[in-house]
Order: C-alpha cells, then structure tokens, then sequence
C-alpha cells in the first residue's frame, strides 16, 4: 500500500508530464505557423521589413537593388506619444501586408545605447544619427529614397490625422523611388539624407 507522500508525488509527477505535453503539443504547431508566415515575408533572406536600424550600408545596398524607400522612426524611451505612435501605428504597419512589400522601416531609439553601422562604414549612435538628420524632437519619422535623399517626414504627433500622413508619405516614397525627378520627390532635397 502507498504512503501519503507517494500518492502526492505520482499527482505531482502527472501533472508536470501533462503541462510537458501539452508545451510539447503548442511549440509543434507554431513552428510551421511561423515558418509559414517567414517564408511569406519577402525580406527573410536579406533585409528585415522592420527592425532596429543596424547596418545602413546593407539597408541602401537593399534599397538600391529594389527600388524600395525607407521609412526611419525615431522615438525615445520616456516619450509617451512616440509609444502612443508606435502602438497605434507602426506596430500595426508591421503585421499589415500591405506595407510589406513596399519599404522598408527601422527604428532608432535617441537615448538608447544600440549603434549602427553608417553610410561611411564606421559605428555610429543613435543621438549623432539623429543630429546629422537634423531630428530635433520625437516622435519624428523620415522617408529615404533608395540614394539616401530624404523625400518627406512627419513630425509630432496628431493620432486623429497620423495614418493619413503614413499613408500620404509611404505613397510618396514608394512613386519617388525609382524616380526622384518630379517636383513632389524633390521637397526636401535641401534637407539631410542618409549619406
């Protein structure tokens, strides 16, 4: 006959093998979902669609290849509208399709610690980054062409008009890109770029 303490043991044991399982059971059924939806993702293989800005050399390689814009966020970690933007509009940019496709987007944090490499080939921070494109308060989001001219941007926010301005300027970015010659593409041609 068993003891108290053995039959506590077998019930825990059971337990831990059920919880094993059904763990066991959920990872083998993500795994294909998530495989399924990478391989969708047209920048698997070379270019992240969204991502932390890291090698800028690589992203306009990609651009240039593609004829594809960028779109830079830049945010800071004690910005509540930068979250605000981010939550209610980047985020879902991401997991939308229909931006998929059609540029690329990175983020860059102004009082985070994460460097880049520059267009020049050397590290650089987020904050001399910003500098150099003449950033001057968050949240504030630029558009590249695939030469590394800026072709539009938004600054501040307005949540009611924000995903008109989005998509106003990832139509912009996406015509400019393969041709910088209308007057449109060329507004901010006096302005910083990428290079």
């Amino acid at each position: 006959m068993m003891g108290q303490a053995a039959v506590e043991r077998i019930g825990r044991n059971a337990g831990m093998t059920a919880w094993k399982g059904w763990l066991f059971l959920f990872a083998l059924l993500a795994v294909p979902a998530w495989a399924a939806q990478a391989a969708e993702t047209p920048y698997t293989d070379e270019v992240a669609f969204v991502d932390h800005l890291n090698d800028l050399p690589a992203d306009i390689a990609w651009m240039q290849a593609h004829d594809k814009p960028m779109m830079v966020f830049f945010h800071a970690s004690y910005c509540g509208y930068c979250q605000k933007i981010d939550d209610e509009f980047i985020i879902p940019m991401r997991l939308n399709p229909k931006y998929q496709g059609r540029l690329i987007i990175r983020r860059v944090q102004i009082d985070g610690d994460r460097t880049h490499i520059a267009a020049d080939g050397n590290r650089e921070g987020p904050e001399a980054f910003a500098d150099r494109l003449d950033v001057r308060g968050v949240p504030y989001v630029l558009f590249f062409a695939p030469d590394g001219q800026r072709i539009g941007e938004i600054t501040g926010t307005a949540p009611g008009f924000y995903n008109h301005y989005l998509e106003r300027n990832v139509d912009l970015a996406e015509r400019c890109a393969p041709d910088m010659g209308p007057a449109a593409c060329r507004q901010f041609v006096d302005r910083p770029g990428l290079r």
